[in-house]
């Protein structure tokens, strides 16, 4: 994403003034020891273990491989949602296992409460914008993707541009969703949705209603999990999901999909590193935030369709073309604030709960 939309979209959609970023201090002899330390730290570690940071996700595969061969580290990954994350994390205090991890935005709140996140501020800090990143280091946003949908343009000829035009009978049996009481993919949905009717953070329940709809008319399939296999059978015709992922999506396939931003409203929904206040392996932790973050790393993220979260970063033009072109994000919406918006995730969660609970 260029430079000039991400500023454009974190000044009028986070309607939050930004910090102006301290002048970068120039590299010191002190600073070259310090890296030094954590690197030859790192080797001695000889590993990073990962949560939720799979090799399939936003060309991390590339990336972990990079720093297996820099820093001499075996990483090893165990897939999970952001809330396993947390519970995870809780059982392990005593006994660590888990260095660094990526955490939907409407989580991090819980790390904070209960203080599983160590302070480290990495190598770019000074270049992360205010609102995407903790005063104390505990955490940092990396990249962001927006709600789309992913259509197969073989299988549906009249693609849907809108939320209402997800309703129409023509898709009856066609839209697949994850569940909006357990997945980010889905809370972000119904929020996006919600703003599309006239909602916000605060009033979610247009979002809870389009949802409901859809799935009381029968345009919901039920009863298949939205993943690559699903896409590839032809299961899921139409797929609400981040277009980061959309996009690995028709690359893992080779189908013709086509990734589309709903025109009258989707949500920038942001993801947070961190590192373990416990980790086993904390220089090798170090190193890998201080990769994602650098110019290098937030490059890396964009090849994987991701929108890097540093607005200084300049994208290779080959990579930049490989993304969507600014115009496609007109209705766009960030987080306007991390208590706000948690609370919007809670209320999406706890109002669909009731709306399954009732049938």
């Amino acid at each position: 994403m260029k430079k000039a939309f991400t500023i454009v979209a974190l000044i009028a959609m986070l309607a939050i003034p930004l910090a102006a970023c301290a002048p970068v201090a120039k590299p010191t002899q002190a600073t070259a020891d310090t890296q030094a330390l954590k690197i030859a730290g790192a080797k001695a570690e000889g590993q990073i273990v990962s949560y939720g940071m799979t090799d399939d996700w936003v060309n991390l595969g590339n990336i972990w491989k990079t720093l297996q061969t820099r820093y001499s580290v075996v990483h090893t990954d165990t897939d999970m949602t952001s809330a396993e994350q947390v519970t995870r994390l809780l059982a392990e205090k005593d006994a660590p296992v888990m260095d660094v991890a990526d955490i939907g935005f409407d989580f991090v709140g819980q790390l904070i409460q209960n203080n599983l996140a160590m302070s480290y501020k990495n190598t770019s800090w000074d270049k992360i914008p205010a609102n995407f990143k903790d005063a104390e280091g505990r955490w940092a946003v990396a990249y962001w993707g927006a709600i789309s949908f992913l259509v197969n343009t073989d299988l549906v000829k009249n693609l849907p541009q809108t939320w209402d035009d997800l309703l129409k009978p023509e898709y009856k049996d066609m839209v697949c969703s994850r569940d909006p009481s357990k997945s980010s993919y889905a809370t972000g949905s119904v929020l996006a949705a919600a703003y599309a009717h006239g909602g916000s953070e605060t009033n979610v329940q247009p979002g809870l209603d389009f949802f409901k709809t859809l799935r009381d008319n029968g345009n919901w399939r039920q009863g298949v999990v939205l993943n690559v296999a699903a896409v590839q059978k032809g299961e899921c015709p139409i797929s609400i999901v981040y277009d980061f992922d959309g996009f690995a999506k028709r690359d893992a396939t080779g189908l013709p999909l086509k990734v589309i931003i709903p025109s009258d409203a989707t949500v920038g929904m942001l993801f947070a590193e961190y590192i373990s206040a416990v980790a086993p392996h904390p220089n090798a932790a170090k190193l890998e935030q201080d990769f994602l973050l650098s110019d290098e790393g937030q490059v890396m993220l964009a090849q994987g369709y991701a929108h890097p979260a540093r607005s200084d970063v300049v994208l290779p033009a080959d990579v930049a073309a490989k993304l969507l072109p600014e115009s496609a994000y007109g209705k766009l919406h960030f987080p306007t604030g991390f208590d706000s918006f948690t609370k919007a995730m809670q209320a999406v969660v706890t109002g669909w709960t009731t709306i399954a609970a009732g049938g």
